[in-house]
Order: structure tokens, then sequence, then C-alpha cells
């Protein structure tokens, strides 16, 4: 007999054009840590008198369909839950792919460069169309192949800008954004090219998704809970964001709570979300993260809390089907607790003055994702300042965000990763 375990079960995701409706196609397997999402009907004691001692049979009551989804924190999958906060971003490219094919050796004659699905030939002496002339040294080479893929009028060639060097040919996509990492390139073995390409495509294009606080409208998901062994299969339309919250803290793993109010519950035996699309997991780490006030680096700051809320009015009306009407978006908050190390005056200073200051939480890759939370007018309270023992004395800041004269809005959230849009 099979049990259903939580290593094996599945999310999956996607955005709702009509609310309520589960879309036929279109998911995305969500990477998650818990969840709690799920549809709960109590019991109503009978007050009935007049039947002794022992109570008549209770009644079902409403149906609620919510809960809470733990996630990861990761350059890609966290996309989706910054949308149902807050709203389709706004997508522009930001760093552009590049590559490189690098040369031990001179190629061999009739040995072929495929640039973009176009090959090119290098041959001892006349070049003509996609054939480079071998120079004579490898740098001379470089130069030669430089000029003719520059040169070429194919439009996958001239997509990108060449450059030659003593031993490499480097490859720049000409526009920015992750469009490029979709360039391939390829050196062949026999004939020798003794070339080694960076990668099969060019890589490290990126895009900046920017996340803006304040609409009045917010997209609804549907998500499909899975547990293949039993099995059982548990879609949730019309769910929406009602709050997404995380902590930041010197190490540990980074993770994310996303409060879902859904429409209602559809049971299955068999996925209703097909074949979902994967994502590429890149999780940010607690390390990776810094916080700025006004654009200056914050020390001292030993955990940090935040959470925006929509602050959902669910419509809760009567109905056949025990569902509710939607959850609409009322007066937005975002609050936090910051946890410093009392070593300087600036924070109560702020306190004390009740003026506002820019918070910025970030975490950054090496290889160039980011994920950034700026509160743009942020309020402190005046703290208690207590001496609790012989070790450090630290402040505990309750804080408050709210609308900003410029820019004219509460938060941004700007996520830098290689999905071409969310």
């Amino acid at each position: 007999m099979a049990r259903a375990q939580g290593a094996r079960a599945q999310m999956a995701l996607a955005f709702e054009t009509v609310y309520g409706t589960p879309p036929g196609s279109g998911y995305t397997q969500m990477p998650f840590i818990t969840s709690s999402l799920a549809a709960e009907q109590p019991l109503l004691a009978s007050e009935l008198l007049g039947y002794g001692r022992d109570p008549r049979a209770p009644l079902l009551d409403a149906i609620t369909t919510d809960g809470d989804v733990e996630v990861p924190i990761d350059a890609a999958g966290f996309g989706f839950w910054l949308k149902a906060a807050f709203g389709s971003p706004t997508t522009a490219g930001t760093v552009a792919a590049t590559g490189a094919i690098t040369f031990s050796a001179q190629p061999a004659v009739n040995s072929t460069l495929t640039i973009n699905g176009t090959a090119f030939t290098f041959v001892a002496s006349g070049a003509t169309g996609n054939q480079v002339n071998i120079g004579a040294n490898l740098a001379a080479t470089m130069t030669a192949l430089a000029v003719a893929l520059n040169a070429s009028v194919v439009a996958g060639v001239a997509l990108a800008t060449y450059t030659g060097t003593a031993t490499a040919l480097t490859i720049v996509f000409d526009v920015l954004g992750s469009t490029g990492n979709t360039f391939t390139l390829a050196a062949s073995v026999s004939p020798a090219s003794n070339g080694t390409v960076s990668a099969a495509t060019l890589t490290g294009g990126l895009n900046s998704h920017t996340f803006m606080s304040g609409s009045w409208t917010l997209p609804s998901m549907s998500i499909e809970v899975g547990m293949p062994e039993v099995p059982r299969f548990a879609m949730y339309s019309g769910c929406v964001l009602d709050a997404l919250s995380w902590q930041m803290e010197r190490s540990g793993l980074l993770g994310a709570k996303a409060m879902l109010v859904a429409q209602g519950e559809a049971i299955a035996g068999a996925t209703a979300a097909g074949t979902p699309a994967a994502i590429a997991l890149k999780r940010f780490g607690h390390f990776n993260g810094a916080i700025k006030r006004d654009g200056v680096a914050l020390g001292n700051i030993v955990s940090a809390d935040l959470t925006y809320a929509n602050n959902l009015d669910r419509i809760e009306t009567i109905r056949s089907d025990a569902k509710i009407d939607g959850a609409d978006p009322t007066i937005a908050a975002l609050t936090g607790k910051i946890e410093v190390r009392f070593a300087d005056t600036t924070l109560l200073t702020q306190a004390i003055n009740g003026t506002a200051a820019a918070l910025e939480f970030s975490y950054v890759l090496p290889s160039g994702e980011s994920l950034t939370l700026t509160a743009h007018a942020v309020y402190l309270p005046r703290p208690r300042i207590e001496i609790k023992g012989p070790k450090g004395v630290q402040a505990s800041f309750d804080w408050q965000a709210a609308l900003a004269v410029s820019p004219a809005r509460m938060c941004t959230a700007v996520l830098v990763n290689s999905v071409v849009g969310y």
C-alpha cells in the first residue's frame, strides 16, 4: 500500500486568465519547502434540546480554502511569488550574453566553426562566402575570423559582435538581456578546428524584472499540489497572495512564506497540470544578503524581518458551491523588525526625529543574479534600550513603510535573472 510522503510531493503553478478557472496548460513546477494550502470544513455541534444527554449529529459549516506555502528565495522561481504579491513586472535587459572560442593551435584546413547554426569553414587561401583564410599565425587567423563574422550578412550571425585575440574569438550578443543565451556555438573535431567553446550557447545574459507596490489589480493563480503515490492531486483555483514574508539572518537556509487565499479545491486522481515547465534553481543564501539605509550599508544588524501584506478582503457570499466570489486587495502594508547591536545612534536619532529613510534589502549571487526590495519611506518607533547582562546591548525597531514622495510608491522589488518574463 502506497503512503504519501513529502519527499515525493509536487507543486505546479499557473496564472489564471479568468479568476477561479484553472488554465489548461502553461504550468511551472515550483520548488517548495512546506505547504498548508488546503480546504477545511469544520463541524458545528448540535444545539438541539429535548433528545437526552447525547447530542444530535453535527452539521458541516462553510468551507475555507487557504494556507501558507514556504518557498526558497531563488533567482528564478521567486519571481512568480513577487508577481502574485505586486502584479506583473516591467522587464528590461541589463546584461548581454557573452561567450568565447579558445584555440590551442591553428585550425586545420576544412575544419569548421558553427555560429548560431551557420557553419564557417577554414581554408588555406581564397576565402569566399562563409569561409575564413588561415593566417600566418593564430593571432592573424583570429583577426580574419572576427572580420569575416562581423561582415556576415547571415541574420543569425549578425546578432553578435566578434573580436579576435591572440588565441581566441570573443562573442558579445548585441542586445542586452537573456535572449542571447540561446545563441549557439560549436567547433569541429574532425577535421580539427582546435577550438574549444566556452559553452554550447552564449551565457550570462540577464534581465531585470521590476515589481512595484500600489496596483489595485492582483493576478490569481491555480496551484496543484500532488501526492502521486496515493494518488491525490488537489487543484486550488483562484489563489491570491495575501502576504509574503521572510527573515534575514547571518546563516542558515533562506526561505519565504507566501500566505494564500484560494477560491476552492478540486481533488482528482491524476494531474491536470500536464508536464510542468522546470526552472533553473539558483538559491540565494543568507550570506548573500545586505541591508542599506539611504544607499549606505547599514552595519551591526543581527537580524531583520519583513512582511508585505495585501490585506485581502474575502468576498464571502452565499453560493451553492461553497466558494468565495473573490479576494480583493485593500490597503497594503510593508512592515518588519530590525534587531541591531547598539553601536551608534543613527537609527535611534531617526526614530526620535520621526523622519523617514529608505531601507534596501538585497541578495546578490556571484553569477550576477540579484534580488532587491527597497522600502522607500520607512518610519521607526522609539525603542527601549535595555541592558540584560554583561554581553552586548541590542535594540529592536519594529518599522513601518509608507508612501514615499519620490518615487510615489511604498516599495519596489527588482529581480535580476535569465528568465525572459513572468
